[in-house]
């Protein structure tokens, strides 16, 4: 129900992220289409964080608040440990802090970007008697957690049907794909072809560009790009952008092996690591084929729909809500941690460029169709609005 007496509506986002990682990209996105004329939107966040920074280039209000950090995942299945929860209840003094500011702002509704501030975000929703959102960005299982959380919220916005909760109910959840602003995430020609002659001045004009655009972490099975590209010499002339940076130590050390096989190897010719880019339109367009070898199942990868909006055809292991993004018209799914079958997966594309081209091309109807921001942000208002009228 609504709490303020204003015309507009006073929302309030939960991200816990430091750095900027797809669901932070997405919240950004939102948060900038979002209509100002009906939401002011507020943002609590970790203070001084990157994601912090880029928050206040938008229209929103940043609101520091200790949330738990980021779980440091690493198993392929389950999803937390108890050092996170025993981590997670050390910091149960932010229920205070986020009730201080649902009264402070008069904040009608809670809009959580993941499962940890949707917990604490749900308590604090309870007891001030307001709706609470939360943006499922996972699908993988967090146990006896998600199903506590799933009594909390009134919605649950899943980025894919991978996302879906089978124990809940239909109604409770609505699916809303990411979106990507098709218009604005295109570059230009000029843009494109500067920053291929920055990145390859010797290549020939025959060498198929292949980019993962990632965070740096173990689970995201780059070692098997770096194996698929060493397969290839001297068969297809490749090339491999590793686009991203880490944000653990874990992901530290996993870059630095990277980097060390790459020399292994013997690809540096034909491996770039470009580290954190926060403008990665270009790259996308400059890419052939945008590469996806997950080892764990995620929930509606940025990088897939960011690709289609620019017509790059996308190779992907079958996890979570990749094998529902990609289809046959549209690129190729090749088993999780299989170098050879993504080695071959792109010498199949490299040598037949007409099937390129009609990828693309499919490619960029199917974002038009899915993943239009614009839309996809009016349906999320379309959320809040149904909600609020309670």
């Amino acid at each position: 129900m609504k709490t303020s007496d204003t015309s507009k509506s006073n929302i309030l986002y939960l991200d816990s992220g430091s750095g900027i990682g797809g669901g932070q990209r997405s919240l950004l996105l939102l948060l900038n289409l979002l209509d100002k004329d009906r939401f002011t939107p507020y943002v609590g966040c970790l203070g001084g964080s990157r994601f912090a920074a880029e928050v206040e280039k938008t229209e929103a209000s940043v609101v520091p608040l200790s949330l738990p950090a980021a779980h440091n995942k690493t198993d392929k299945v389950q999803r937390f440990t108890l050092g996170d929860l025993l981590d997670d209840f050390r910091q149960l003094g932010v229920i205070l802090q986020l009730h201080q500011t649902v009264k402070r702002y008069a904040i009608d509704l809670i809009h959580a970007n993941s499962l940890s501030v949707a917990l604490l975000g749900g308590i604090v929703a309870r007891i001030n008697r307001i709706p609470i959102v939360m943006h499922k960005r996972y699908a993988t299982s967090y146990g006896i957690l998600d199903r506590i959380c799933e009594r909390f919220l009134h919605r649950v916005i899943l980025v894919s049907e991978a996302t879906r909760w089978n124990f809940a109910p239909t109604a409770k959840q609505t699916l809303i794909y990411n979106g990507v602003n098709l218009e604005a995430f295109q570059a230009s020609a000029e843009e494109v072809e500067t920053l291929r002659s920055e990145l390859f001045p010797n290549a020939s004009d025959t060498s198929i560009v292949t980019g993962v655009v990632t965070r740096i972490t173990p689970e995201k099975g780059i070692h098997f790009l770096v194996r698929a590209i060493a397969e290839l010499k001297g068969r297809i002339d490749t090339k491999l952008l590793i686009v991203g940076g880490p944000y653990f130590q874990k992901d530290i050390d996993y870059m630095n092996e990277l980097k060390q096989e790459v020399v292994d190897l013997g690809v540096e010719d034909s491996v770039i690591f470009t580290g954190f880019l926060s403008d990665t339109r270009v790259v996308t367009s400059l890419l052939d084929v945008m590469l996806v070898p997950s080892i764990i199942p995620e929930a509606c990868p940025r990088t897939i729909i960011e690709a289609m909006a620019v017509g790059t055809p996308v190779i992907s292991t079958p996890l979570g809500g990749s094998k529902e993004l990609v289809t046959p018209e549209t690129g190729i799914l090749v088993l999780p941690e299989d170098a050879s079958a993504i080695a071959d997966a792109i010498a199949t594309l490299a040598t037949d460029q007409k099937r390129l081209r009609a990828m693309g091309e499919a490619s960029r109807n199917r974002a038009e169709q899915l993943f239009n921001s614009e839309k996809n942000t009016a349906l999320t208002e379309a959320v809040y609005t149904e909600l609020l009228a309670v």
